[in-house]
C-alpha cells in the first residue's frame, strides 16, 4: 500500500500524510477476504488480486477516516491530530486512489461499476447514521447493511468476480450478513467506553434496545451513559453485569447468532468443494 501511494502521489507533503495514515493500520482483514474468495473460485492472476486487495484496504482506510471526521471520534488517530482541511483533502486523495487501483485489477468495465455501487451504498448508509435516521430495529439493521455490510461484501463479491467474471448472488447474500456481525461486535465493544454514539444518543441496536426500558437496569444504564463522570469510574466487571441484567448482551448475541446462521446456510449452497467452504468460513468467522 505504501509503495502504491509512493508511485501515484507525487506531492511530497500529501504523500507523507498518506504514508502516516497507512502506518496506523493494524489489520488487513478485508484484503484477506478478497484473497481467499479469489482463491476459492480458482483465481490465478496474483498481480490482479494484489491490486484489488491493496485498493480495498485503501478504500476501507478512507472510509474509516471519513467516519472519524464526521463523528468527531477516535481523537488519537493521525488524521484527527492535523488541520481539518488537510485531513479532508488527504482522505479524498486516498479514496480516489483506492478506486483507481481496484479498477486496474480488471479490464471489465462492469467491474469498476460494481465497486462504485458498493461504495455509494455504504455512503448512503453512513448518511443515515450521521442524521440518526433509524428509529426501529428493522431500520437500524437496514442502515447497518448499507453502511457496514456493503464494505464487507465488496472484497468477497469482487474477489469472486475477479476470478470468474460474474457476481455470485450467494456470496452477495452472506457477505452482507458478515458486515452486520462486524457492526454488532463493534457496538458491543462500544458499550464499555464512553463513545459518541451514546453521547449523541445514536440509534444503534444496543441503544434502541435500552431505550425500550424493559426493566430498571435499562433505565439505570441510560442514566449512566448520560453521566460521563459516573460512567468513567464504573468498574468494567460491574458494567458487564448490569448490561447482562438489562438483557443487552443477550440481545446482541442473539442478533449476531441469527446472522451467523444465515451465513452458514447460504454458504453451504455454493458449488465449491467442502474444504473450500470450510476455509472461507474459518476466514470470515474467527
Amino acid at each position: 500500500m505504501k509503495e502504491i501511494v509512493s508511485q501515484k502521489i507525487f506531492n511530497e507533503d500529501l504523500n507523507r500524510y498518506l504514508q502516516n495514515f497507512i502506518e496506523s493500520k493494524g489489520t488487513f482483514e478485508f484484503a484477506e477476504l478478497a484473497f481467499h474468495h479469489y482463491q476459492a473460485f480458482n483465481g490465478q492472476d496474483e498481480k490482479a488480486i494484489e491490486l484489488l486487495a491493496a485498493g480495498i484496504e485503501l478504500l476501507i482506510l478512507s472510509f474509516d477516516i471519513y467516519d472519524d471526521l464526521e463523528d468527531r471520534d477516535n481523537l488519537n488517530a493521525e488524521w484527527m491530530k492535523i488541520d481539518l482541511p488537510i485531513s479532508l483533502n488527504s482522505v479524498t486523495a486516498l479514496y480516489t486512489l483506492s478506486i483507481q487501483i481496484m479498477s486496474q485489477s480488471s479490464h471489465d468495465p462492469q467491474f469498476s461499476q460494481e465497486i462504485l455501487n458498493f461504495a455509494l451504498k455504504s455512503i448512503q448508509g453512513q448518511h443515515d447514521d450521521i442524521v440518526n435516521a433509524p428509529q426501529t430495529e428493522e431500520e437500524c439493521l437496514e442502515m447497518i447493511k448499507n453502511k457496514s455490510g456493503s464494505l464487507t461484501a465488496l472484497p468477497c463479491v469482487m474477489g469472486v468476480m475477479l476470478a470468474t467474471g460474474k457476481i455470485d448472488p450467494i456470496v452477495v447474500s452472506y457477505s452482507y450478513e458478515l458486515g452486520i456481525i462486524s457492526q454488532i461486535e463493534n457496538d458491543y465493544q462500544g458499550l464499555f467506553y464512553l463513545n459518541n454514539d451514546f453521547v449523541q444518543k445514536k440509534n444503534t441496536l444496543a441503544y434502541l434496545y435500552l431505550n425500550k426500558r424493559f426493566n430498571e437496569e435499562s433505565v439505570e444504564l441510560l442514566r449512566l451513559y448520560e453521566n460521563p463522570d459516573v460512567f468513567v469510574s464504573m468498574n468494567t466487571k460491574i458494567l458487564k453485569q448490569k448490561l447482562t441484567e438489562a438483557g443487552v448482551i443477550q440481545y446482541l448475541l442473539v442478533m449476531k447468532h441469527l446472522s451467523l446462521q444465515k451465513i452458514k446456510k447460504e454458504i453451504s449452497h455454493l458449488k465449491l468443494e467442502n474444504y473450500k467452504i470450510q476455509k472461507l468460513l474459518s476466514v470470515m468467522i474467527k
